[in-house]
Formats: C-alpha cells, structure tokens, sequence
C-alpha cells in the first residue's frame, strides 16, 4: 500500500504540473483567469512534491491537526476562489479587492500568533474524530471552527458580481465549477477525519482528477469568444442608437465608427490592465492607426479617451446607484487608485465627484 501511496502522489503531481504548463502555454488565447488557474494547480504540484519528496527519505509523519496545516488548506481554498471571480467578473479583482478576500485568513493568523504568545498549547491529534472527547477544551473547537471555515468559501461563488462581458460562461459552467470544488473540499475534509493511508491514497486521486476537470471544462468547455467575432457581431449596429457625441465623426470615418461600438459593447476600458496594443489588436488594426483615429475623435492620446470614458462610466454608476460609493464606482469603470480617478474626475468636470452630484442635484 505504501508503494501506490507513492506512485499516486507522484503522478498527480506529473498530472497536475503538466495541466499547469499547458494553461499557462494557452493564456493569450483566453483572459486573466487561465493564469490564475495556472498558478493554482501549481500549488498543488508544490504540495505534491513536498509530501513526495518526504516519503522518498523516509520522513513521512503520521497526521497532526494542526492550526498551520487548517490555515494553509484555508489559503488553498481561497485561491481556488480567485479563479471563478475572474471568469464570472473579468476584471473585478485587483489588490484592494484580493486583500480584502483573504482578510478572514490574515485575522485567523494574528489570533493564532497572539494566542501562541499568550501561552495557550494546541495538543497534537491524527484525525478530527481524536479531538471530539476533548470539545470543551479551547485548542479543539478552535481547530474545529477551521476546519468548517474550509467549507465557506465555495458560498462565495454565488454572491460574485456576475457579468456576461463576453459571453464566455453561464449558470451550467458555474454550477459544474461549484460541484467539483465541493468534491474537492468534502474529500479533504474526509481526510481530516481519518488517518488511513487507503484514504489518503484516494484522496490524491480526486483532488489531481478535480484539477484536470476545473482546467478541462476552462480550455475544452468555457470557449472564450475571440474579440474578432465581437467586432463582426456588432458591424451592423447603427452608431445612432448609441447617442454617442462623437456620432458625426465617426460617420465619415469607418475605424472612428469601430471604436465606439465595440468599446459601447465590450467595456474594455473597465479593464485596468486595457493598452492601447491590447485595444488595436481587439480592432484588428495596428497602434498608430489607432491613434489617428483616437485624434480624429477628439481625444490627445489613448489614456485620455480610456479615462474619458471611465469617467462617464463612473457618473452613470453614481446616478444609477450601481456602486455603494465613489470609491467602489471608480474601481468598477477600471480605475487602479483612488487618486488618479479623482485627479481625472476633476480635469473632465472641473469639480470634485462631490461638488458635481451636489450642482446636479440642485439642479
């Protein structure tokens, strides 16, 4: 049983690296969300190699519930979160939104830490089931209250700001994600409950064969509609009905019309990472044609007509009540920082966000 043991771990970890290359070899061909899933799955290989490399020498311990073990498996479940926010919401997460998602973690840290230094002890068990004779003891429920913290992550997924942006996933794809996520974790929970190397053995085998569905349904399943195809879908659409102020120019001149369709459809400028190379080969054009045709419009350079229409976004947001404050409203229309949206704010508006609502609503 010991040499299966081994061998299964060292093939999930092959599996597991080679479907991580293999995401990562096809990520111009998706979004941001295939080089999350990548670093993801190589987590797990990391995890993988350590427990194999272990059992190599000989130094293969016997299963402690440990708080550092439940906080890194807390960690890992969190990770495999980011990746579904990005497919559900592209562009959502950026760093405010990242650390806020993992501050439940870095406050079960510091009241681990703290209580380590308060002198409190955390006696070692093999399974969940060991700790049950000692549940009014503070240390086990503790570690309890972790390992039922593992489950919740996976309730994220349905309160992520959904977007059909691109089209490129649906209820189902959610529903499959959720259902295999939940086997992952049930699994490891399983495993937490019993010490027995036939269950650590089958452990491995579902935690690897969940990686290759999750990276399977992302490469195979969720096709990402190319950009190319949003533009041909949206030839026909008359730049009329858009009310654009740019409506005259764009008339007479066929790019001018382009540009403001597809930014109308795609919200590309919601993109922080949006470049006017990303931009140009969205349009199947090249930077300085676009450029020209950035001139044409009215605008000095890209990063003023991407800011432009951030900034009308942003005033939509406000007026609509979409976003709880200014702030939130800023980061959603693909600011980075607070203070370059503001600063833009007020070279578009000549006021601050304040003093603008205040005029409009004396007005």
């Amino acid at each position: 049983m010991q040499s299966l043991y081994l061998a299964t771990i060292f093939a999930a970890a092959i599996a597991c690296l080679l479907t991580s290359l293999l995401i990562f070899a096809r990520r111009k061909s998706g979004e941001r969300s295939r080089v999350i899933l990548a670093w993801i799955v190589l987590f797990s290989v990391a995890n993988y190699i350590t427990r194999f490399y272990a059992l190599c020498h000989g130094k293969e311990p016997s299963q402690i519930i440990s708080v550092p073990m439940l906080l890194l498996a807390l960690f890992m479940v969190i990770c495999y979160i980011m990746y579904p926010i990005e497919v559900i919401s592209p562009g959502y997460l950026n760093f405010r939104r990242i650390l806020k998602l993992y501050s439940p973690l870095i406050v079960l840290i510091g009241i681990y830490v703290l209580l380590l230094n308060t002198g409190t002890t955390f006696p070692p068990y093999h399974s969940l089931l060991h700790m049950l004779p000692d549940i009014a003891q503070f240390h086990v429920w503790f570690r309890l209250i972790l390992s039922i913290l593992i489950f919740t992550p996976v309730l994220f997924i349905f309160i992520i700001p959904y977007t059909r942006r691109y089209n490129n996933t649906d209820r189902t794809w959610i529903l499959k994600y959720t259902l295999c996520f939940a086997i992952n974790t049930l699994a490891y929970m399983i495993v937490l409950m019993s010490d027995l190397l036939v269950i650590k053995t089958l452990y491995y085998y579902v935690s690897a064969g969940c990686s290759i569905y999750i990276a399977y349904m992302e490469l195979f399943e969720r096709l990402i509609e190319p950009r190319s195809t949003l533009v041909n879908k949206i030839k026909n659409i008359k730049i009329e009905d858009l009310g654009h102020k740019e409506t005259l120019i764009a008339k007479e001149n066929p790019l001018c019309k382009k540009i403001i369709v597809y930014m109308n459809q795609s919200y590309d400028y919601r993109d922080p990472d949006i470049s006017l190379n990303k931009l140009a080969a969205s349009l199947c054009t090249n930077r300085t044609t676009l450029s020209n045709a950035l001139h044409k419009l009215g605008y000095t350079n890209f990063n003023t007509y991407i800011n432009t229409l951030r900034i009308e976004d942003f005033i939509r947001r406000i007026q609509a009540k979409e976003s709880a404050n200014y702030q939130e409203a800023f980061y959603d229309a693909g600011f980075r920082s607070r203070a370059t949206a503001f600063r833009n704010f007020k070279q578009y508006t000549g006021k601050t966000p304040s003093e603008y609502f205040l005029h409009q609503t004396v007005d």
